[in-house]
């Protein structure tokens, strides 16, 4: 008898709903893209849908019954332990809301990083700094950029060595004990001690 399968699709992108049912000889039925996006399609299940021979004799019939697959999940809330079953479904369904919800979030950042950009190049000249305020507080972005600065500092230190070790390599010693750090409203990349000078 021919079998006949039924494939439940979704798409991530526009929500359509898609099922494909066909006969199948031992062989698969992919639909990866959406027909009316031409987005990836997400599988969520395949199902037999083959009409029995209404003329098989009743004790030749066979009835397999899979039983539902669930996931029990416990875990501690407020000092109390919380247990709860998802069935199959209830974990795809879950696992299309968080895919839904990173592709949300991913959207949402790719375009405050485009207000930040547009902030940076237009507010220092902009005759609607108050308006651009108001924009960025609305959005959560703060008005600040990042600029490179190259400091020169001049730094006087007493450094101790040993008159038994003869020769002492001054340069050497300041490089390698000196240490450059900031409150935290910088960060500092590098820094390089230029020359070193005994007096």
């Amino acid at each position: 008898m021919p079998t006949w399968y039924k494939w439940d699709y979704v798409c991530s992108d526009c929500d359509a709903h898609i099922e494909i049912t066909a006969l199948v000889d031992g062989h698969s039925i992919k639909s990866e893209m959406c027909m009316k996006c031409l987005s990836p399609l997400t599988l969520m299940s395949v199902v037999d849908v083959t009409i029995p021979n209404v003329t098989q004799k009743k004790e030749e019939e066979m009835i397999t019954e899979t039983p539902d697959q669930t996931m029990t999940l416990t875990w501690l809330e407020n000092d109390v332990e919380t247990s709860t079953t998802y069935s199959l479904n209830d974990v795809r369904a879950l696992v299309y809301r968080d895919k839904s919800y990173a592709r949300t979030m991913n959207e949402y950042y790719r375009k405050e990083s485009q207000l930040r950009t547009l902030l940076e190049e237009v507010y220092a000249d902009s005759s609607e700094q108050d308006t651009l305020q108001s924009i960025a507080e609305i959005f959560d972005v703060p008005l600040t950029k990042e600029i490179f600065v190259t400091a020169y500092v001049q730094v006087q230190m007493t450094v101790e060595v040993d008159m038994a070790d003869g020769d002492y390599d001054i340069e050497s010693l300041v490089t390698n004990n000196l240490y450059v750090d900031t409150n935290g409203e910088c960060t500092i990349s590098g820094y390089d001690v230029e020359r070193v000078e005994e007096n």
